[in-house]
């Protein structure tokens, strides 16, 4: 589920917020690599919202109240991110308050096993970093430079990027593209602190991706590319938790259900 997760965010980290005056969608489409079940396939945009869709899992964010939501479709369940990373940190504080009063060696081997499960704990922090390789291609027409996003020095997906510009995007829309992507910027920092180095902290705040790769233990996985850019109007419904949808608290993840 960590790892769903992290597709999740790292596809909504190259979505960036429309203004409160269009609506936007991208539409992306495999082009190789098999169904590609954790590929990015949409980025909706309206207003201050924003939905990113990668295989089983959206991401909905609300940058009027700064609330990220992930929804797992298969299981019907949604998380709300701040109060997850809320949760996580209280456990991870009182875990380690209980870990300072028992021996060092008893300690360490605790910290080992618990590092497998919690990130943070006994080393298994999640290190990601996004850096362009300075390769540059050509996708449906626009111009674009690759960069590599790595977890925990593996490389997890390689994007290339254009400007928004070049991505048909005006200069107004722009100026408020960045202004929320801000926003998101900031929340997401906020719930990675003492999890996982953001995947934002170091994206380009003026680029769109065209293409993206996935890799899997080393290896190229399902490429997706961008097949169609509207601004036609996006319905509300697509930024809301569907009905039916129960909530999924920090206990119940690795419990399939």
């Amino acid at each position: 589920m960590r790892h769903t997760v992290l597709v999740a965010l790292g596809a909504c980290s190259f979505a960036i917020c429309a203004s409160a005056h269009a609506d936007f969608r991208a539409d992306y489409t495999v082009i190789k690599g098999g169904t590609g079940d954790a590929a990015l396939s949409r980025i909706e945009l309206s207003g201050n919202r924003m939905r990113t869709d990668a295989g089983n899992v959206s991401m909905l964010f609300d940058g009027s109240s700064n609330r990220m939501i992930v929804l797992v479709h298969d299981k019907k369940k949604y998380m709300d991110m701040e109060k997850m990373a809320e949760t996580a940190g209280a456990a991870m504080s009182k875990a380690q308050a209980a870990l300072a009063n028992l021996p060092p060696a008893q300690r360490a081997m605790i910290e080992q096993q618990m590092g497998k499960h919690i990130p943070g704990m006994g080393g298994a922090s999640v290190d990601v970093s996004i850096t362009p390789t300075g390769a540059k291609d050509r996708v449906g027409g626009h111009s674009c430079d690759v960069y590599a996003t790595s977890i925990n020095g593996k490389r997890s997906s390689e994007s290339c990027l254009t400007s928004l510009a070049a991505a048909g995007i005006s200069s107004t829309d722009a100026a408020a593209m960045r202004k929320a992507f801000e926003q998101l910027k900031a929340l997401t920092e906020k719930m990675s602190a003492g999890m996982f180095k953001s995947p934002l902290g170091g994206m380009p705040t003026d680029r769109f991706p065209v293409r993206i790769t996935n890799f899997e233990n080393g290896r190229a996985g399902a490429t997706v590319e961008l097949c169609s850019l509207t601004t036609s109007n996006v319905p509300a419904a697509d930024f809301s938790i569907p009905a039916g949808y129960t909530e999924q608290g920090m206990g119940d993840i690795g419990r399939g259900h």
